[in-house]
């Protein structure tokens, strides 16, 4: 199940304590589960006053802002690049407040908006976690970025959100609001109605019964077994747990032992978790990668899309830019590739599959 979702990741940075003092914004659309384009403004903040804190945390000082525009005069451009989108941010409260604070100071004409907020949405897909700011969320899911910067921000947002989607096998943001009991917040001329946890009505409780000689105190607190907590799908040995008998359950081999050409023994949602993980950690990158022979573990598109969201550049064939071979079931090294060993990397299918992240210990192997 894919997560397709659609949205545009925000991030304000302000001046200093003033919610209305924004010096950056930075957007981030998506669109079925993959970023479509984004968007950096630098903002000169009316009052024009920094504070030595706020300078401390971003870095961006008066000199940097001096001569851009305000944010009255860049906010049509901005409202048709989000125009109706939901708008993601982590700890929205913050970035929406922003956003109302500017459009306020600058008498425009203020939308009707809708949101969500990834720190809230990270919170009941995660609940195991103790911290759950950006920062260290970001670092768990193995996502690299410079933080304070708000389009680096803003990226990162929308790969937490994608990342949650994809624990909770989510098909869109509604059905992952759904499956989380979390209400979107909106914002209009009339004021913000934050995002937030769908309150549950309690049904009445029925008259318990007691047996004869069985306090009612142990009849109440029963002996339910606790709810499983999700899967992160970024954590390598969840993704050994989770997809341990993939390789073994799936189609039946061939005369050679292998699977046959154009199948794969990935299910839809290991398969995804693989390829977003990868797009995060970019395992492959500065690599250009040569593929011969049968694999037994992906089709040729997958091997293709996998090398490209992973950083690394797919070639057809040997040439001078080539610095990865990936041989797969009956093929062995080229001349070519012998000759060049010492400058080319030589990998087998398994080989490859643990350079991406996936490390199952009945992966095929061939010499």
């Amino acid at each position: 199940m894919e997560f397709l979702a659609n949205f545009t990741a925000i991030d304000f940075e302000t001046a200093n304590h003033r919610r209305d003092s924004a010096c950056q914004l930075a957007a981030v659309v998506v669109r079925d589960g993959k970023i479509a384009d984004k968007r950096m403004w630098m903002i000169r903040p009316d009052p024009f006053f920094f504070s030595p804190g706020n300078i401390r945390i971003h870095g961006i000082k008066p000199a940097d802002v001096q001569r851009e525009a305000t944010f009255g005069d860049l906010w049509s451009e901005i409202a048709d690049f989000v125009a109706g989108d939901c708008l993601i941010a982590h700890n929205a409260p913050f970035d929406v407040g922003v956003l109302m604070g500017c459009l306020q100071r600058h008498e425009c004409e203020i939308p009707e908006l809708h949101f969500s907020c990834t720190r809230l949405i990270a919170r009941e897909t995660w609940p195991d976690r103790r911290r759950f700011g950006l920062k260290p969320l970001a670092q768990w899911l193995g996502v690299d970025f410079r933080h304070h910067d708000a389009l680096e921000d803003s990226i990162a947002c929308a790969k937490v959100l994608l990342a949650a989607g994809i624990a909770r096998s989510a098909e869109s943001i509604e059905d992952l609001e759904e499956k989380l009991r979390i209400v979107r917040g909106k914002a209009g001329p009339w004021g913000v109605s934050q995002a937030g946890r769908r309150s549950k009505r309690r049904a009445k409780r029925p008259a318990e019964k007691t047996r004869p000689g069985v306090p009612r105190r142990t009849l109440r607190r029963g002996g339910g077994l606790p709810l499983p907590l999700p899967i992160n799908p970024f954590d390598e040995q969840a993704m050994i747990r989770e997809g341990a008998g993939v390789y073994r359950a799936a189609a039946g081999p061939t005369e050679s032992g292998g699977q046959g050409p154009g199948t794969s023994s990935f299910e839809q949602g290991q398969w995804q978790r693989l390829v977003v993980r990868a797009e995060f950690i970019q395992p492959l990158r500065g690599k250009c990668i040569v593929f011969q022979g049968r694999f037994n573990s992906m089709t040729s598109e997958q091997l293709i899309e996998l090398t490209r969201r992973g950083g690394g550049q797919f070639q057809q064939r040997i040439d001078d830019r080539t610095n990865c071979l990936v041989i797969g079931c009956e093929m062995t090294a080229s001349t070519e590739a012998v000759t060049r060993s010492a400058e080319m990397q030589i990998l087998s299918e398994a080989d490859f599959l643990r350079l991406v992240g996936y490390r199952d210990p009945v992966a095929p192997s061939h010499p």
